[in-house]
């Protein structure tokens, strides 16, 4: 009778859920034409016909990224309005703003863990042609310090971090220049006005044949098909930088359990559809098909595997 009572009872959240009419909203931190975006609109393709409804991406880029999380942490907690953030949003800022705007835990309810996605280091037009390899950036950074400056997604992401433990094993100042999405500062890259960034690759490998960039390492942990001629920082000896993150999607706390459940069914389906796996895939995104709880556990795990990162760079973002 309890089983029956439980069936009922999620036969009649979902019903609720999928009649109800309203467009999903899946909010977006960062400009458009990013990682996070490319993620949420492949995915949404094919949500709209898993969950019988609208799906709408919604960008919201600035403060790197709180401001969509603050945006669905406030939301009604009925399954129409999403979250899809890289991870850093929730496991590294904790530990870099004093008085953070929400709680990665107990504000949001984790729905599945998308993707996973490495990250390189590229440069541009500003960094002399000469420069081909990671070797060579390395000598023109020490030899030019006062150019020695990257751009990134925003204060306290994991690109920042890359690139303020590059800096640390270099054993230079690395000047970092934040901006509201990594597609931002690549622009800037390629447009000369800085003259490297770290982004996530799909970013990098929406650029590929353009004479503007030159993507010098990988973060992956071996070399990525998209760039069979780039080098892993851990074959130039520099294992720390080994890194992935995963893009996730997260509702506001108080979303029932059965739309919870749901909606990870429906977002691990859409992922896993061959149309929009492949897309992923020629972007450098691997899907992920692990359970609510699996991201839930994942999700703290990863918050205090980033604490002693961040502590030993004594980064500290203001606002």
């Amino acid at each position: 009778a309890t089983a029956a009572s439980a069936s009922l009872s999620l036969w009649g959240a979902v019903s609720a859920f999928a009649s109800n009419g309203q467009p999903v909203r899946l909010i977006v931190g960062f400009a458009a034409g990013g990682s996070a975006a490319y993620v949420a609109r492949q995915m949404s393709i094919q949500l709209v016909h898993e969950l019988g409804v609208p799906v709408i991406v919604e960008n919201r880029p600035g403060a790197g990224g709180r401001i969509a999380v603050e945006a669905v942490k406030n939301a009604k907690p009925d399954g129409n309005t999403l979250l899809v953030t890289p991870g850093a949003i929730l496991t590294i800022y904790p530990h870099v703003y004093d008085k953070l705007s929400y709680d990665s835990v107990a504000d949001l309810a984790p729905i599945a863990n998308l993707c996973e996605m490495s990250y390189s280091l590229n440069v541009g037009p500003w960094v002399p042609d000469s420069v081909r390899t990671l070797k060579d950036f390395g000598q023109w950074l020490k030899a030019n310090p006062k150019m020695a400056s990257y751009g990134s997604a925003g204060a306290g992401t994991a690109m920042h971090f890359l690139g303020a433990m590059y800096a640390a094993q270099l054993g230079i100042d690395y000047l970092h220049i934040p901006y509201k999405g990594g597609v931002l500062a690549l622009q800037d890259v390629m447009a000369g006005q800085i003259p490297s960034s770290f982004n996530v690759a799909s970013e990098a490998v929406a650029q590929i044949g353009s004479p503007k960039i030159r993507t010098l390492a990988v973060t992956s942990k071996q070399r990525m098909p998209q760039f069979p001629n780039v080098p892993t920082f851990a074959e130039k000896g520099m294992d720390a930088l080994t890194s992935s993150e995963w893009m996730g999607l997260l509702a506001p706390k108080g979303t029932p359990a059965a739309v919870v459940q749901r909606l990870h069914t429906a977002a691990t389906r859409s992922v896993a559809a061959p149309k929009v796996q492949q897309a992923l895939a020629e972007m450098a995104f691997t899907v992920n098909q692990g359970s609510t709880t699996d991201f839930a556990q994942q999700l703290r795990q990863d918050i205090a595997k980033w604490a002693p990162v961040v502590q030993r760079t004594g980064f500290k973002a203001e606002g």
